[in-house]
């Protein structure tokens, strides 16, 4: 039985659980944010998949999000709705059995297993989770929490994709520095002036000679 990181994600969580209430929207474009009003001073808190192939994205005024996607529809933030579906959601994370759940937020968490096949733990993860909730995930599996957080943006959306110490370069090592899980355009541009732009070449330099620029 091999240890094993599951990144538990869930698809556009917001707008899905939106869906389900409003089933007429599937398909379309749809924000929600703010009083569901773009006029009014307010961010985008999730945008459908639909919308965001108009470059909505969290944390976009709403005044933009409508300049991208005029046609969208844009629905109120529900707090009560949110947390009920997604204590559904770790409440069906937390009956796996053998599982340590660590949650990161309303929709997403960490599942620490023992498996044979962490793949086919995915699975059933993904449709214990759907026939509790009606709502889709996607699931990383890594050997550490970082690789499986990375590896679950390669499956999006409902997939379930690995990543592993074997797997790591090959995957990743010619992907911007950015590809990390936390690092970001800042500490990428700090990277870039130093000669480093890609995880490959980040993975080859020897830490100690990165501590003049961020520290010991």
């Amino acid at each position: 039985m091999g240890r094993w990181v599951l990144h538990v994600d869930m698809d556009q969580f917001l707008v899905a659980v939106e869906l389900l209430r409003r089933p007429e929207l599937v398909g379309l474009p749809v924000v929600v944010g703010g009083r569901g009003d773009p006029t009014e001073r307010a961010v985008v808190s999730t945008g459908s998949y639909e919308a965001r192939a108009h470059g909505v994205r969290s944390g976009l005024a709403l005044k933009l999000a409508l300049r991208r996607c005029p046609e969208a529809v844009f629905l109120p933030v529900d707090f009560p709705v949110y947390e009920a579906a997604s204590a559904q959601v770790m409440a069906t994370l937390r009956a796996t059995p053998g599982a340590v759940v660590e949650v990161l937020g309303w929709d997403e968490a960490f599942v620490g297993i023992e498996a044979d096949d962490p793949v086919a733990a995915a699975r059933s993860i993904q449709a214990a989770v759907l026939a509790a909730t009606g709502l889709h995930c996607s699931v990383g599996i890594g050997d550490t929490t970082t690789r499986a957080k990375i590896a679950t943006d390669l499956g999006k959306p409902r997939g379930v994709a690995i990543l592993t110490r074997d797997t790591w370069l090959p995957v990743m090592g010619d992907r911007p520095t950015t590809a990390v899980w936390g690092i970001g355009t800042r500490v990428a541009a700090r990277l870039a002036a130093l000669g480093i732009h890609t995880v490959r070449e980040l993975a080859a330099v020897d830490p100690g000679s990165l501590v003049g620029e961020f520290g010991p």
